[in-house]
């Protein structure tokens, strides 16, 4: 695993790319010289503008190409390589080169359609957040560090109050706009290493890396209050129950881990809803979810979130 990520760093490089491209490019240009004039060595520049095209686009395969065929042409004219006319040495370069940027434009925009395709089946069509699967994907890796770390952090589970009456008042279209205008405000209220997601419906998953149960009032009282302020698109003011728990230590299971805030969020909607119900739990030895005491004590000292009652529940019954 941490010899994939380097490697993948590695490649991330640019600087790093070209040198491999290069190198490569010089010992098969060597190998063409030192094999004669008799062996056929050409597909072999296919292999680095293949590469540069594949890590950093038709631009790059576009002068690999050139730096191909020259290396090509010098190889063989010290070879001892001889034609009957000089142009015919222009029009075989030439045509070396072309074929050496058609391969490479084939492998890049090959790369392209891959990526909109793994884009496409990552996010939601509708919001553009993270799915339901490429938010597992990336929450095990951000948990599997927070784990090693010995880091906490909190999942929140997140519920539209009242989505269906909007569908029902104003057309599915207005809906939608609601959701999108929903995730947008997931995005500006959390931060780049945070990972926001909708599972379906009017459903969203937040997860806070290195985030205590304190930092996590705060944060999801923030989106609470900038959601409940605001009248998106004229239809009145939209609010939303949230639910989260903070794991000092995390379980294996995040299915678990997204119950147990799934599960407080049905607090909040049945105490009222527009409310955030906070909660610490804790992995047993056997590493599944145990739910812990509410902190109290923190919650109340003086500094801590000033919305949060003792009982560890966000004041924020205003519908």
């Amino acid at each position: 695993m941490m010899l994939h990520q380097t490697v993948k760093k590695a490649l991330a490089s640019k600087n790093f790319t070209w040198t491999v491209a290069v190198l490569a490019t010089g010992a098969i240009g060597w190998f063409d010289y030192y094999s004669g004039t008799e062996l056929r060595v050409f597909p072999l520049y296919y292999l680095p503008v293949s590469f540069l095209a594949w890590h950093l686009g038709p631009a790059s395969a576009l002068v690999a190409s050139a730096l191909a065929g020259i290396v090509w042409l010098t190889a063989n004219l010290l070879a001892g390589l001889q034609f009957s006319h000089s142009g015919i040495w222009v029009a075989n370069t030439l045509v070396q080169i072309t074929s050496f940027a058609v391969i490479g434009f084939l492998i890049a925009s090959l790369r392209d359609g891959m990526m909109r395709e793994r884009a496409l089946g990552r996010t939601d069509p509708l919001t553009s957040l993270l799915n339901g699967r490429a938010f597992r994907e990336e929450a095990s890796l951000i948990l599997a560090l927070c784990r090693r770390k010995n880091r906490p952090v909190t999942l929140a589970y997140v519920d539209l109050d009242n989505f269906k009456s909007v569908n029902d008042t104003w057309g599915h279209r207005a809906g939608d706009e609601l959701l999108r205008g929903v995730a947008g405000l997931l995005r500006a209220s959390t931060r780049p290493s945070d990972l926001c997601a909708r599972l379906g419906g009017d459903e969203f998953v937040v997860l806070l890396p290195e985030v205590d149960l304190h930092d996590a009032a705060v944060a999801l009282e923030r989106l609470r209050v900038a959601l409940a302020g605001t009248a998106l698109f004229g239809k009145g003011p939209v609010t939303l129950s949230i639910g989260g728990v903070t794991f000092a230590r995390i379980p294996d299971s995040l299915d678990e881990m997204i119950s147990a805030a799934d599960a407080l969020m049905y607090v909040s909607k049945t105490s009222g809803k527009n409310k955030v119900h906070l909660q610490r739990a804790e992995a047993n030895a056997g590493g599944s979810v145990e739910p812990g005491p509410l902190d109290a004590r923190r919650a109340m000292e003086p500094g801590s979130h000033p919305l949060r009652s003792a009982a560890g529940e966000t004041n924020a019954d205003r519908t």
